[in-house]
């Protein structure tokens, strides 16, 4: 039996968009009538988007004033938008060493660490930026995002929970709560979830496309279909789209629009490893088993680890008395897919 390997989508990235602290009023101290303006005319240039502009700006403001908190943290925000995050951090400390109060700038710290893999350093920041103000939705939902990646799902579920409680109006906190339900098998949770982000922006097609596979996991093959579809009419060069209806309609029997779809995932992205093993398990189903094969070749040049291509492959060469059968079925057990093993078996009796 080919073994079919789905791809999904989840989105935990941010939804941030970073601004500059506003304009502020000049004083009379000595410097600091050239450093406010300059500071302020970096805020206008940063807000703009002008962030090298910006930069030189806040540069000069630091310069009229070294204590200058608001402009070392505008420019570590800028810094950020440059890719120049250990820099940022740097402003950052400074910012945080002027004006310990300041939640925010433990938050954009966290970014700028999360930034570079720095996942432990970017928690504590998130975490203190929390406690500090109990009404940050953004520090809860990143924190909620790291938890995520480290497989914690109940406890990103919890913070998630925190963000949503706090701004109900942020289509990302309820489309990575329901991510974090689908991992647990909480279908109706996480199709209520990613309903609720539509709700409040109809023109994300990745909750589309998680709202398919939450569906495809509960049995709903046609309602996956369905918003599959949604989110490839909204994006027409999702691939990742187009194999999952794929996957879906070769479950629901339809082996044309299966292929079809895998088709367009290949032509959209060639080195996508999951549609060629995808498009396989259709080719095995009409009895081309060379075809078969040949994608699985494809998908293992792609991925040498990949073991379900490895296990399909053995499968379609079995169907086509090639000894090597056996080959892939070790190997495919060597990567540890336990169903190989009884192919291995049948291979040494």
């Amino acid at each position: 039996m080919i073994r079919l390997l789905i791809v999904m989508t989840v989105l935990c990235g941010s939804s941030l968009v970073l601004s500059a602290q506003d304009t502020i009023k000049a004083t009379s101290l000595p410097g600091a009538q050239e450093a406010e303006q300059f500071y302020n005319s970096g805020t206008l240039k940063f807000n703009n988007k002008q962030f090298a502009d910006a930069m030189l700006d806040f540069n000069k403001a630091i310069e009229f004033k070294p204590d200058f908190e608001k402009a070392y943290f505008n420019r570590g925000l800028t810094k950020i938008e440059l890719l120049l995050a250990k820099s940022a951090i740097q402003d950052f400390n400074k910012s945080i060493e002027l004006n310990p109060a300041a939640d925010y700038t433990y938050f954009y710290r966290g970014m700028a660490k999360n930034s570079l893999g720095d996942k432990e350093g970017a928690g504590a920041d998130f975490d203190q930026a929390a406690r500090m103000n109990a009404q940050n939705d953004k520090a809860y939902y990143q924190s909620g995002v790291l938890k995520f990646e480290k497989s914690d799902y109940t406890g990103a579920i919890e913070l998630f929970d925190k963000a949503i409680q706090i701004n109900q109006k942020e289509a990302y906190y309820f489309n990575d709560r329901g991510s974090a339900k689908r991992m647990l098998n909480d279908y109706d949770g996480a199709i209520a979830d990613y309903q609720k982000a539509l709700q409040i922006n109809p023109g994300l097609a990745f909750v589309y496309n998680n709202l398919g596979s939450a569906r495809k996991e509960k049995g709903d093959l046609k309602g996956a279909v369905e918003s599959y579809t949604s989110a490839i009419n909204m994006k027409t060069d999702y691939y990742i789209a187009f194999n999952n209806r794929g996957a879906a309609k070769l479950q629901l029997g339809d082996l044309d629009g299966a292929i079809s779809d895998f088709n367009r995932a290949i032509q959209l992205k060639n080195d996508y490893a999951f549609a060629y093993v995808n498009r396989a398990a259709v080719r095995y189903k009409l009895r081309d088993y060379k075809g078969a094969a040949e994608d699985c070749d494809k998908a293992i040049q792609l991925n040498s680890n990949y073991a379900d291509a490895y296990l399909s492959r053995g499968i379609a060469k079995e169907m086509l008395r090639d000894s090597s059968a056996c080959d892939d079925f070790r190997k495919a057990a060597d990567l540890g897919i336990e169903v190989a093993r009884n192919y291995v078996n049948d291979c040494e009796n």
